[in-house]
C-alpha cells in the first residue's frame, strides 16, 4: 500500500515538473516574440521623422510630408538632402497660405504646382512649360495663369483658371457666339488675358480658324463662374 502511494506521489511531481517546463517554454516565445517587434516599431517612426520636413516662408513655417503633398515630395526625395532641395525651390505666394512652386526644370520649362498649406493639399496645373503671366480677379478668388509651350517654333498657350477656395481649376464657358476651342490645350497662341468683372475675362489670341493668311488678333469672352 505505501509503495503504491510513493508510485502515485512521483507520478503527479513529475506531471507538475512538466507542465511548469511547458509555461516557462510559453513565456519564453511571448517574450521573444515581443522583443521581435521593436525594432519594426522604430523603423516605422524613422520612416515618419525622415519624410516631415518644415519649411519657412515669408516667415511662416508648414510642417510637409509625403503625405499631404505627394508630387513635391517624390520631386525632392530624389535628391541626397530632400529638405534642403526643397528650401532652394521658388515659391510664389498667391493668397494667405496659398503659393506656386516651380520644380523639375529643364531648359526654362518647369512643372507648375499650386499649394494650400492651410488645406494641406496641392495641384499640379501644368508640366514642361513656362509660365508667363498670372492675374486675379476683382473678388480675389480667382486667379488666372498662362502658359507656353513651343510646337515647330511657334508659341502655344494653356489658360488655367484656378479657384482659390478649392484649389481646382474651373471650367471656362463661351461668353459669346465664337467658333474658338477652349484655351486649355495649347491650341493656340493666346496674346493677353484680362478679367472684366466678377464673372467674365477676355482673351486676346490668334485665330486658329482663319486662313494661315490671316495674322489678325481676335477678343473672346469667357464665363469663369
Amino acid at each position: 500500500m505505501i509503495k503504491k502511494n510513493v508510485w502515485w506521489i512521483g507520478l503527479v511531481l513529475l506531471l507538475l515538473v512538466g507542465c511548469s517546463s511547458n509555461a516557462d517554454a510559453e513565456d519564453t516565445l511571448n517574450m521573444n516574440s515581443l522583443e521581435g517587434d521593436d525594432p519594426l516599431i522604430d523603423e516605422e517612426g524613422a520612416e515618419d521623422n525622415d519624410n516631415k520636413m518644415q519649411l519657412t516662408l515669408d516667415g511662416a513655417s508648414y510642417p510637409f510630408t509625403a503625405k499631404d503633398y505627394p508630387i513635391l515630395s517624390q520631386f525632392v526625395h530624389n535628391f541626397n538632402q530632400p529638405e534642403q532641395q526643397l528650401r532652394k525651390l521658388p515659391f510664389s505666394k498667391i493668397k494667405e497660405d496659398q503659393y506656386l512652386v516651380e520644380f523639375a526644370c529643364h531648359e526654362q520649362r518647369c512643372s507648375h504646382l499650386m499649394i494650400d498649406f492651410e488645406q494641406k493639399h496641392s495641384f499640379l496645373m501644368s508640366d514642361l512649360s513656362k509660365l508667363v503671366s498670372s492675374q486675379a480677379s476683382p473678388d480675389q478668388q480667382y486667379v488666372a495663369f498662362l502658359f507656353e509651350r513651343t510646337y515647330e517654333k511657334e508659341a502655344m498657350h494653356q489658360l488655367i483658371v484656378m479657384d482659390l477656395d478649392t484649389l481646382e481649376p474651373i471650367e471656362l464657358e463661351p461668353g459669346e457666339d465664337h467658333l474658338l476651342p477652349k484655351p486649355n490645350q495649347y491650341q493656340y497662341a493666346i496674346h493677353s488675358v484680362t478679367f472684366m468683372d466678377e464673372e467674365r475675362l477676355q482673351i486676346t489670341s490668334n485665330d486658329p480658324v482663319a486662313g494661315s493668311d490671316t495674322k489678325d488678333p481676335v477678343r473672346t469672352q469667357w464665363i469663369y463662374k
